[in-house]
């Protein structure tokens, strides 16, 4: 007897009905909370929608977050593993709850919750089982804060019907009454405006509506609304109002009411809705936060360290001057070096008089200023797009991916091989279509320009952090209107040197004395090689030491391969040879999935977080918190040449100041969400919290008398241990 798909189908259903037949859900138990992925269904039919999820059961006062976790924290994620043509949604987030820590409010769950999301069968799946496999990470939390994940596996039949589970079914059904709906109902009318700094929103209901209790807002968007104010909940008649306050350091303009509103009805389950009304009279500077007066109470050490350390006062012409301003002093940053002593060389290259090399020079800096321009401009572009796009980023983000990492190590690597006479990119160019360096210099002017925006990016000078932090709070085209002007600050002192007349007479003419320049330029390629290498190490462990290893030796093998004399021999093996860098460098995206640093060595720093922050604020004392991060040459070198000096040490135990560092080598959410706050997007950054009110932040190029005039200035309190 033949059997049908549909046949097998049907007889894989009716075992499942069996009580004997059970599917055994993957479950995984911490300390803290139990997560099992559950069902909904217990046998599958294809061409329907089904739902699957996490069931997370939380012990006594811990929770977990919301889409949007408030003041701190941050959501589940799931990463699915499916057979083809299985597609699973996104998590369908029940109403969330406000859960107070202190003087931070976070939006999340306790106790018990279903994250569920809809998963798509094909019509034409054929298979008799459907084997679902998760990859999950949350941040479970009570007075400290512990990121966990999880691996589930669960195998469920397909038959030509589905049936629901008994046990899983009730527990879906339930969920859904805790689903916000699409809009609110029928007859009920919301509006919001801006009123004495507050975001005055009205809720009138028909007359036959039962009274509301409560009601409570949550934003879709973070940085926008300030989660631990109060919010001012009122009977208004005909209708109910609310006021919401603005953040304390806006991530943008607040000009949507948008996210979920909870109204306690005296039903078993409150009533939820989405919500999206325009906030009359929105603009920036117009809706403030509620504890002003907290911010006032260090308002004169604040000023004297950052003068513009709330952006939404920055304007966009201030920013961009100091974006400029901090554009040029890029370029003295050590990251900055190897790419400018190229530049330099260049620039000794075409250092004539004639008419010819006046235009040559002038071209070429055109180029390279449009190179760098439209580079910071493309990589802010990008950045605000992964931001719009729920992703938390910051300045240098590129470089927390070790691929990325090991992709610019390969590439300084092959250059520093070029510069050494290693790597003859003319026999290169005898193979691939006409040497367009030597054919297309401004194309070559313009390309050295991205590259050193791409080598600069991990690197913030002197005025940046505030330029940059400023720029994200303001719409896009103000945004990328400011990092054009750091691309032509940056650009500025080449494009002079190589215009203004006279510049280059104080250069050597040329001559042999070039060619053992290049030569020796081609160290601090190899210098750069060595820090990435580390860089790569504390992202990825030994792995990543050897996966690197194994792509300069295919960069070398290249090297040698196109120097030989057989034409075929040189193509096949050199394509070879890149095949072999390029596994070696895509091999990388996995070890860094572990998202394990190495243990911070200094014992006298303690390792950052904001529940530990808060902790030592609520004992009145003052934190000092080194933003930095592995790939940051600045960071390091202020580590080293002032952060572990014995005397500066020394100050800050005179002081009893709490020493944290936050290492943001990796994507760290809390600590991005921090430097947001913070007004930054980028390391280094210095932060000097006192016991009470806002942090102190301190020059990106650290001083021990910087820190001398911080620790001076905090308040008699904090500087008894």
């Amino acid at each position: 007897m033949r059997l049908t798909p549909s046949f097998v189908r049907l007889v894989v259903g009716l075992l499942a009905s069996l009580p004997l037949f059970t599917h055994a859900a993957s479950q995984v138990d911490t300390e803290h909370l139990s997560a099992t992925l559950v069902s909904e269904q217990r046998v599958l039919a294809p061409g329907q929608t089904h739902w699957v999820g996490v069931r997370f059961r939380l012990q006594p006062h811990w929770h977990i977050y919301w889409r949007n976790p408030g003041d701190s924290g941050y959501p589940p994620s799931f990463s699915w593993t499916l057979p083809p043509g299985v597609e699973a949604g996104d998590i369908r987030w029940p109403a969330p709850s406000r859960i107070p820590a202190g003087p931070l409010t976070n939006f999340g769950y306790e106790q018990e919750v279903l994250l569920a999301v809809p998963l798509s069968v094909p019509v034409d799946f054929r298979a008799s089982q459907l084997p679902l496999k998760l990859a999950a990470e949350w941040l479970v939390c009570e007075e400290v804060c512990i990121p966990e994940s999880g691996e589930f596996d669960l195998t469920l039949p397909v038959g030509s019907v589905s049936q629901p589970d008994p046990v899983q079914a009730p527990v879906f059904a339930a969920t859904r009454t805790r689903w916000p709906a699409a809009s609110p109902p029928a007859g009920w009318q919301i509006s919001a405006a801006v009123d004495a700094g507050q975001v005055a929103v009205s809720l009138q209901t028909p007359a036959d509506t039962p009274a509301i209790k409560s009601l409570v807002f949550f934003p879709f968007d973070e940085g926008r609304m300030q989660p631990a104010a109060p919010q001012g909940f009122s009977a208004q008649a005909p209708g109910y109002g609310l006021r919401l306050s603005g953040a304390e350091i806006p991530t943008g303009l607040w000009d949507t009411l948008h996210g979920v509103m909870v109204a306690d009805t005296g039903a078993a389950v409150p009533l939820a809705f989405e919500v999206r009304a325009p906030i009359q009279g929105a603009a920036l500077g117009a809706i403030r936060p509620a504890n002003v007066s907290v911010t006032k109470s260090v308002p004169a050490l604040a000023a004297q360290a950052d003068p513009a350390r709330q952006p939404a006062q920055v304007g966009v012409f201030y920013a961009a001057l100091l974006a400029f301003l901090g554009g040029a002093l890029l370029n003295l940053m050590p990251c900055v070096f190897p790419v400018l002593s190229i530049k330099l060389l260049s620039l000794a290259r075409h250092a004539g008089e004639g008419a010819d090399a006046r235009r040559a020079r002038a071209s070429h800096a055109a180029f390279y200023t449009a190179g760098v321009v439209l580079s910071f401009v493309a990589l802010a572009g990008l950045l605000l797009v992964l931001k719009a796009g729920g992703a938390s980023l910051g300045w240098g983000f590129q470089l927390q991916s070790p691929v990325f990492v090991a992709a610019l190590a390969v590439l300084f690597f092959g250059l520093g091989l070029s510069l050494s006479g290693a790597l003859p990119i003319a026999t290169l160019a005898q193979d691939v279509p006409g040497a367009w360096r030597l054919r297309h210099p401004h194309l070559d002017a313009f390309a050295s320009g991205a590259l050193a925006v791409l080598v600069a990016s991990p690197c913030t000078a002197p005025l940046m952090g505030v330029a940059l932090g400023a720029a994200f709070t303001m719409p896009a085209v103000k945004t990328l209107a400011v990092f054009a002007a750091l691309g032509l600050g940056m650009a500025a002192p080449y494009a002079l040197l190589a215009i203004l007349p006279g510049a280059l007479r104080r250069l050597p003419r040329p001559g042999a004395w070039m060619e053992r320049l290049k030569e020796f330029l081609a160290f601090p390629l190899y210098a750069t090689v060595v820090w990435l290498a580390w860089v790569l190490t504390t992202q990825a462990g030994a792995d990543g030491a050897l996966y690197l290893g194994v792509a300069l030796l295919g960069v070398a093998l290249f090297a040698w391969l196109i120097r030989l004399q057989a034409r075929t021999w040189r193509l096949g093996g050199a394509l070879l040879a890149l095949a072999v860098v390029a596994y070696a460098v895509m091999a990388l995206s996995g070890p860094q999935a572990t998202g394990k640093l190495a243990t911070m060595p200094a014992e006298r720093w303690q390792p950052y977080t904001p529940e530990a922050l808060q902790m030592a604020r609520q004992q009145h004392r003052a934190v000092f918190v080194d933003f930095t991060a592995a790939w940051c040459v600045t960071c390091q070198v202020n580590k080293r040449l002032v952060l572990a000096r014995d005397a500066v040490l020394a100050d800050f135990d005179a002081a009893g100041v709490h020493l944290m560092r936050a290492d943001w080598t990796l994507k760290d959410p809390a600590i991005t969400q921090e430097l947001q706050r913070l007004g930054r997007n980028g390391v280094p950054v210095y932060a000097l919290y006192a016991g009470h009110g806002e942090p102190v932040l301190l020059p990106e190029v650290l001083s021990h008398d910087a820190i001398k005039t911080a620790l001076a200035a905090l308040p008699a309190p904090e500087k008894s241990p």
